[in-house]
């Protein structure tokens, strides 16, 4: 599944000096965003395994550790929330694409492509994993 959001990411440094509430509020409307432009595409069952490539289009070149870090709040949308032992929900902003962003789910590809301001984006490419893959 491939999708395009209109802005690029905020990089990690941005993040890191937002409210945390207004980075929650930002986190649930890119996790709304993503549904609305999924629609039906959106799998009933997350992907246990998954290959995830993040293309972020803008017209500076960020460095490596803002680029990684930045792709977290995305990558937390596209999980599958659950329920934790103290009764808290992990990832309560997550849509169900993938079961969980940790390294044993996904494979995680980001990269960085300058371009005119007018054409700023991010891609993502959702691919799952089959086991079989895995093994071969």
């Amino acid at each position: 599944m491939r999708f395009t959001l209109p802005e690029p990411f905020p990089l990690l440094n941005v993040q890191q000096r937002k409210h945390y509430r207004r980075r929650a509020a930002e986190k649930r409307r890119t996790a709304a965003l993503i549904a609305s432009i999924l629609g039906s595409e959106r799998p009933a069952q997350p992907f246990e395994r998954a290959r995830i490539e993040v293309v972020r289009y803008s017209c500076g070149s960020p460095d490596t550790d803002g680029l990684f870090g930045g792709v977290k709040d995305l990558l937390d949308c596209l999980t599958t929330p659950s329920l934790r032992a103290d009764g808290s929900v992990r990832n309560k902003y997550g849509i169900g694409v993938i079961v969980d962003d940790s390294p044993r789910h996904i494979d995680l590809d980001v990269r960085s492509v300058r371009c005119k301001r007018a054409e700023a984006r991010t891609e993502i490419m959702v691919t799952e994993i089959v086991v079989a893959e895995v093994m071969a």
